[in-house]
């Protein structure tokens, strides 16, 4: 059994987005997989990007945004989900007054960087 804490995990912060990284692959014990807690704060747009490779999943842990997935923008509200397949170029748009939190599962992560900005 793995158990974290609350609050604990490695905290990664960007310039439109910081993120929480719960289980690594050595904790999933299998490559490619990761889970992390992504949060974007009020009145941020998230940077378009894109995976080569990976698959994310998305569950929509507090707050409300708009998920943009190749041009469909959605708004996301607690308790729902996504998938984000490779090549799909995604954000995620927090025009509201509170802190946006979803679960990301990643699938297929490569160890070198899949993320990739677009222009």
């Amino acid at each position: 059994m793995k158990y974290l804490l609350k609050n604990k995990g490695t905290i990664v912060t960007k310039k439109d987005y910081s993120k929480r990284i719960i289980f690594t692959p050595e904790d999933l014990r299998s490559k490619g997989n990761l889970l992390q807690v992504v949060s974007i704060k009020p009145g941020v747009e998230q940077r378009l990007h894109f995976h080569h490779q990976q698959t994310e999943v998305f569950f929509i842990l507090e707050g409300r945004a708009y998920i943009v997935i190749e041009n469909k923008k959605i708004l996301a509200k607690p308790g729902d989900a996504f998938i984000c397949e490779p090549k799909e170029k995604h954000k995620v748009i927090n025009s509201f007054d509170k802190e946006f939190k979803l679960v990301v599962f990643k699938i297929n992560l490569p160890k070198s960087d899949d993320t990739f900005w677009a222009k």
